[in-house]
């Protein structure tokens, strides 16, 4: 895509300079005035300035065509033993299928299905070494220095993913809790297929960090899924420069790559230790596989969407928009040029069942859970997708005359909201960002701005089919979130809008990626130093390190500070009070089951995560005395209540009946003091 210019039509340097450096700067300027929802006749007339610059100079300097090299025919050797294979690998799936029972993974079950997918994958992948095109044998053999920025990246992703991560976030949600209790479940010998707990989860973070606990000695609780989630983050990052190489090459696939690594949105959502970003690592497999199914129409591609599919569905709820994105690209690929024929249609029909039948046999197990207990499989869904009547939504509905209208109202400000979520508005919520903050910082979102040229150049100009499945694939994906109609509010989710983050990071690397490309005049990295190239190589690698420099301070100082203050200010501090009950065991010999939480309020702490932090999955069970429980003390001595200081009926009635009791003032590093009563 971004691979070459045409001499002929090369402006001066300072002619392009000058043109960049104006664009740029005025698109930078109207982004930090919509960072701050300010919108006046100063910004439209900076952006329209900003973008009829980036138009003309690609009407004069257009980017390399997305060409799609001719498709060639392989033959399927051995098909007889290739169908043989495959028909004792589905037998073996109906044997795993028919001994599956209620919700839990079996021995024989789990063995014939996993033997199932092996021989299927056997089947259909290539038996011979495979044999790059050209084009990419000659990107292989020199990129060396692109492995080495990659490399750099990814380093700079992943300690920027450890940093503080003990102390950021501070303390553990509700759902935390949940999920550590479900990783306790399976480290107990529990074998769920799915977690029913908190409106249903699928089963793979679990077993992950189950795994992490006990093979590698990670320790239990909220830095483990932390410390999880920070691996799984770090993987993204190289698939998603294969997918932005996919589409523009290593320029366009290191600087995807390098606004991810450092961007706020997937930093909140990575470290958080909830399951978003397991649906971000396959949405970027998925997408590689499938758009380079596209130009190359290779049978190991389609097999690898089937795969990363069937895995992904085991992730994170966001993911399963990404077969709708599937089922588009190949019903558009019916109307491409080089299948637009029998034999390519019957070729594309074979592909996409091999794509299907993969993706079917990683997912049985969960989809025989799935018809076994529909209502809970999809219960998460039914209860965002069915209309609900608080008061957004009668907000919404109270100028419609059905149902059926206020959904699709609904609907379209849904979709209104999630296109401003990147430079005007993000999620309300407090847990995942800073409250209504865009999602991209000022040089991710202006760049964004700029890539609208390009994508309109891709579509109206060049015709590009590849372009074309990559803006259908926008709105499928942001299913994720505008399907909520019972909770707009919930609208535009900085987590479930995980799955966009490889197709929009690509969006805003590509102008940067061709401002490039003219300063260099289209040279590959190796030669960026070379004579006269040596020049427009320094100047390309200095904006490049500035612009960066800039989203990574301004990110950095957003969730570091920002999001710390923000956070901290609302969560319980559930680990200060495992720390106290902890002290007073080591410190006055009270055991933990001589430790009791008074509950005022349910809102005040969160005893399961008092657990979690005291490693006793069982104590909140027997320990928490609830808003409508009598505080009735036990005889076991000695022993300790922790109060809200504002349970001023609760103090009063222990010092009434217990004089001798010690009443001790907890201060909070946070601000959230607490009372410890201590009966010796």
């Amino acid at each position: 895509m971004l691979r070459g210019v045409f001499p002929s039509q090369r402006l001066g340097w300072l002619w392009l300079l000058g043109l960049l450096g104006t664009a740029l700067a005025l698109m930078l300027k109207v982004q930090a005035q919509l960072e701050f929802r300010h919108f006046n006749g100063a910004v439209m007339l900076g952006a329209a300035v900003a973008l009829g610059i980036w138009w003309w100079l690609i009407k004069r300097q257009p980017p390399q065509a997305d060409i799609l090299p001719e498709l060639h025919d392989q033959p399927l050797d051995h098909l007889t033993l290739r169908l043989g294979i495959s028909a004792v690998s589905l037998l073996s799936g109906f044997v795993a299928w028919n001994n599956l029972f209620g919700n839990e993974f079996n021995s024989l079950s789990t063995w014939t299905w996993l033997f199932a997918i092996g021989l299927w994958l056997l089947a259909w992948m290539p038996w011979q070494r495979p044999r790059l095109p050209k084009a990419d044998r000659a990107e292989t053999q020199r990129a060396w220095l692109t492995f080495g920025c990659l490399l750099i990246v990814t380093a700079f992703g992943l300690w920027i993913r450890l940093y503080r991560l003990d102390q950021m976030p501070y303390d553990m949600t509700v759902d935390h809790g949940w999920k550590m209790e479900d990783v306790y479940t399976i480290l107990q010998g529990g074998r769920p297929l799915f977690l029913p707990n908190n409106t249903g989860r699928e089963p793979g973070q679990f077993y992950y960090i189950a795994m992490l606990i006990r093979f590698f000695g990670v320790p239990f609780g909220f830095i483990a899924l932390k410390l999880g989630n920070v691996i799984i983050g770090t993987l993204t990052i190289p698939f998603i420069y294969l997918f932005a190489r996919e589409l523009g090459g290593r320029k366009l696939g290191i600087l995807s790559a390098a606004l991810y690594a450092l961007g706020k949105w997937p930093l909140e959502t990575t470290r958080m230790g909830l399951r978003f970003p397991y649906a971000t690592l396959p949405a970027a497999l998925v997408l590689w596989s499938l758009w380079r199914y596209v130009r190359l129409g290779k049978r190991s591609d389609a097999l690898l969407v089937g795969l990363w599919m069937g895995m992904g569905l085991y992730g994170y709820i966001g993911v399963r928009a990404v077969p709708f994105v599937i089922a588009a690209v190949f019903g558009l690929m019916l109307f491409e040029r080089r299948r637009r024929n029998p034999k390519g249609w019957l070729k594309l029909l074979g592909h996409g069942s091999l794509t299907l039948i993969t993706t079917a046999l990683i997912f049985l197990p969960l989809g025989h859970f799935m018809l076994d207990y529909p209502d809970v499989f999809w219960f998460r869904v039914s209860t965002r997708t069915s209309n609900h009547t608080d008061d957004i939504s009668r907000e919404f509905c109270q100028t419609t005359s059905s149902e059926r209208e206020c959904d699709i109202k609904k609907f379209v400000a849904n979709n209104v909201n999630l296109a401003v979520a990147f430079n005007w508005r993000g999620d309300r919520n407090e847990v995942n960002n800073v409250r209504f903050d865009p999602l991209l910082d000022v040089v991710s979102a202006a760049l964004l701005l700029l890539s609208l040229p390009i994508v309109v150049w891709r579509l109206l100009v060049e015709r590009s089919w590849r372009w074309w499945m990559l803006v259908v694939a926008l709105p499928l994906l942001g299913l994720a979130t505008t399907l909520s109609l019972a909770y707009p509010i919930e609208n535009p989710s900085a987590a479930r809008t995980g799955v966009l983050m490889p197709v929009i990071f690509t969006m805003a690397a590509a102008p940067l990626a061709l401002a490039l490309e003219w300063l260099t005049k289209g040279q590959p990295f190796e030669q960026w130093w070379r004579g006269k190239s040596a020049l427009g190589g320094l100047l390309s690698i200095g904006l490049t390190i500035w612009l960066l420099a800039w989203a990574g301070r301004e990110n950095f100082q957003r969730y570091f500070v920002d999001m710390a203050r923000q956070y901290t200010g609302f969560i319980p501090n559930n680990r200060e009070v495992a720390d106290a009950i902890r002290y007073y065991r080591d410190a006055q010999g009270v055991p933990y089951e001589n430790a009791y939480l008074m509950l005022n309020s349910y809102f005040w702490k969160e005893s399961r995560n008092i657990s979690v932090h005291l490693n006793d999955m069982q104590w909140y069970v027997n320990n928490t005395i609830k808003p409508e429980m009598a505080l009735v003390v036990p005889g076991n001595r000695p022993l300790i209540y922790i109060l809200n200081p504002d349970d001023q009926a609760h103090i009063d009635q222990l010092q009434q009946e217990y004089p001798k009791g010690e009443l001790r003032r907890i201060s909070s590093a946070v601000g959230k003091d607490f009372l410890v009563f201590h009966l010796r």
